[in-house]
C-alpha cells in the first residue's frame, strides 16, 4: 500500500462520519468517484479526497505532473498523480480557506486540551468531544459568506442544518450517548435539537452586542426587517443568554459542560423508561465535575452564586427553543423557508413521514 493510501485510510478510520450517512448512501465524491460521505471544504467528497486536500493546505505542498496535467483521476487512480487530484478538488469547489478557518476554529481549545488529566476524567472527555466537533465543523460547511453580513432567510436555515449535522456528530463521540439504545439516542436528539442551536448561538455571539453570529459567518440582527419572526427570536437569545453570558465571563469549559447537562435530560419527550435512569446518572456525574470546576478550579470560583447562576441560563435556553421550534414549523407549513429532513426529523419529529427517524447508526 502506497503512503498516500495509508494516510488515506487512516483518515477514514479515525475521523467520525460528518453527516448522516444515509444523506449520502448513493452520492459519489465529485473528485474521484468514490462513495461521498458528505460536504467538505465546499465539495462533496470521500474521506480520501477530504484528507488529502487538507494535507495539502495545511503542508503547503507543491505538486508537479509528469504526464501533460492530463491524468485520470478515479477511485483506483487517484493516488497516481497529486498534481490532477488537486487540480480536480479546486475546479469542484474546494476552498482553500476553508482549511484555514478550519484550524482557527480549533485553535482555542488547544489550550484546554493540553491541560487534560489536571482537572477531571469527566471534563476532559466532554473537552475532547468538543474539539473534535469543531475539527467537523468546516468540513459540513456548505455555504459561507462574508464575515458579518446580513443573513437572509435561507442563512439562517441553512445554518441550523449545519449545526444539527455537527450536534449528531458531536453526540455519537459521548460515551453516555453511545451506551444507549437507538430510541434513546433519538429521544435525546430531538428533545435537545433546538436548545443545541440556541446555546451555540448565543455562545458563538459573546462578541456581539446586536446581532447573533450564524455557523455560517452571517450575522442575524435584532431589528433584521427582512425575517421579523427569527429576529424576535435573535433578540431573546442575546438580551436573555448572551448577555448573562458575558456578563457571567462564561469560559469554554462551562459552556461544553452546560450544554452536556442540556443534552442529557431525563424527561426528555420519548425517552424509554429503561433508559430514564442511565441518563439522568450521567446528567448527575456531569453536573458533579461542573459543580467542582466551577466552584474549585475556575479563575472565578470565589465569584458569588457563580454555579447558580450558570445553571440559570438552562431555562430560558429551553424556553427559546420551544418558540425556535414554532418558528420553524410555520416555515414548513406556509412555505417560508426550505426545511429538509434532518430539520424535520429533528424539531419536528411529529411530522416524520414514517415511524422511525432518519438518523445515523450510533457505531
Amino acid at each position: 500500500m502506497s503512503r498516500e493510501a495509508k494516510e488515506e485510510e487512516d483518515e477514514a478510520l479515525s475521523t467520525p462520519s460528518d453527516s448522516p450517512p444515509s444523506f449520502f448512501e448513493n452520492v459519489q465524491c465529485a473528485i474521484c468517484g468514490d462513495k461521498a460521505t458528505g460536504k467538505h471544504y465546499g465539495a462533496l467528497s470521500c474521506d480520501g479526497c477530504k484528507g488529502f486536500f487538507r494535507r495539502t493546505i495545511r503542508k503547503s505542498h507543491t505538486y508537479v505532473c509528469r504526464f501533460g496535467e492530463s491524468c485520470q483521476v478515479d477511485k483506483e487512480k487517484r493516488n497516481a498523480c497529486r498534481k490532477c487530484r488537486f487540480d480536480v478538488c479546486l475546479r469542484k469547489g474546494m476552498k482553500r480557506n476553508a482549511v484555514q478557518t478550519e484550524r482557527d476554529r480549533i485553535r482555542p481549545l488547544n489550550a484546554l486540551i493540553a491541560g487534560l488529566g489536571n482537572e477531571d476524567p469527566l471534563l476532559d472527555s466532554l473537552i475532547r468531544a468538543e474539539a473534535a466537533t469543531r475539527e467537523l465543523r468546516m468540513t459540513v460547511i456548505t455555504k459561507t459568506a462574508e464575515a458579518r453580513k446580513q443573513a437572509t432567510t435561507n442563512d439562517v436555515t441553512d445554518s441550523m442544518n449545519q449545526q444539527l449535522q455537527l450536534m449528531v456528530g458531536w453526540a455519537k463521540i459521548l460515551d453516555g450517548f453511545k451506551r444507549l439504545n437507538g430510541l434513546a439516542q433519538a429521544a435525546l436528539l430531538s428533545h435537545f435539537s433546538a436548545q443545541h442551536l440556541v446555546m451555540c448561538a448565543a455562545f458563538r455571539s459573546v462578541h456581539l452586542t446586536d446581532a447573533v453570529w450564524l455557523t455560517n459567518e452571517t450575522c442575524l440582527h435584532k431589528d433584521s426587517p427582512k425575517i421579523p419572526d427569527m429576529n424576535r427570536v435573535a433578540a431573546r437569545i442575546i438580551d436573555q443568554i448572551t448577555v448573562p453570558m458575558r456578563q457571567l465571563h462564561m469560559n469554554e469549559i462551562e459552556y461544553i459542560a452546560l450544554k452536556a447537562i442540556a443534552f442529557f435530560d431525563p424527561l426528555a419527550k420519548g425517552l424509554p423508561s429503561d433508559s430514564i435512569s442511565e441518563v439522568e446518572e450521567t446528567r448527575q456525574r456531569i453536573l458533579e465535575s461542573f459543580e467542582r470546576h466551577v466552584r474549585y478550579v475556575s479563575p472565578l470560583k470565589d465569584t458569588p452564586l457563580r454555579f447558580a447562576n450558570l445553571l440559570l441560563l438552562l431555562p430560558p435556553m429551553l424556553a427559546i427553543s420551544r418558540d425556535l421550534v414554532e418558528d420553524v414549523q410555520l416555515a414548513k407549513i406556509f412555505g417560508l423557508a426550505s426545511i429538509d429532513d434532518l430539520m424535520t426529523d429533528l424539531m419536528l419529529p411529529n411530522e416524520r413521514r414514517d415511524a422511525s427517524p432518519a438518523l445515523p447508526d450510533p457505531q
